[in-house]
């Protein structure tokens, strides 16, 4: 039993520390600075504006490889500054990666326990092509949230 717990306390402190080194990289700063950027935005002008804003990709929310996304708690893929629009207005609350996950609902559970966090998933880099670890930020507004994310 003491054993189980030792092992379960340096898993605890394994998944802090990988989670530290994702906020703390330059693109992680770079994620969260941004979505920042989208909350403060969002609190100013409402969530009209904002998801015009996201959606423009030559607006405020698009750095380069870095962009905005929101989705509703209800798993609507509200705006995505990828220029990507397919998916937009679509339900997302289903989608999983290769692995099963189901990073949308990850990303809702996330910010509804924390109001914000980082949620990891593999995802194919638009990039590269290839299915890769996506480490995305997200913050909770109201119903929905904002995010961005990097690949590595």
């Amino acid at each position: 039993m003491k054993r189980l717990l030792v092992l379960m306390v340096g898993m605890v402190i394994v998944a802090g520390a990988v989670m530290a080194s994702e906020a703390d990289s330059p693109q992680g700063l770079k994620s969260m600075a941004l979505v920042h950027k989208a909350v403060a935005f969002y609190k100013q002008n409402g969530l009209e504006a904002t998801i015009k804003a996201v959606n423009d990709t030559k607006g405020p929310f698009r750095d380069g490889e870095y962009y905005i996304f929101i989705h509703s708690f209800e798993g609507i893929n509200l705006a995505r500054g990828d220029g990507n629009l397919k998916r937009l207005g679509s339900n997302v609350l289903e989608d999983q990666d290769s692995n099963g996950k189901f990073f949308v609902q990850e990303m809702i559970k996330t910010a509804r326990r924390d109001g914000s966090g980082w949620v990891d998933y593999l995802f194919k880099n638009p990039l590269t092509g290839r299915i890769q670890t996506k480490h995305s930020y997200i913050e909770k507004i109201d119903n929905a949230i904002i995010g961005c994310g990097f690949f590595n």
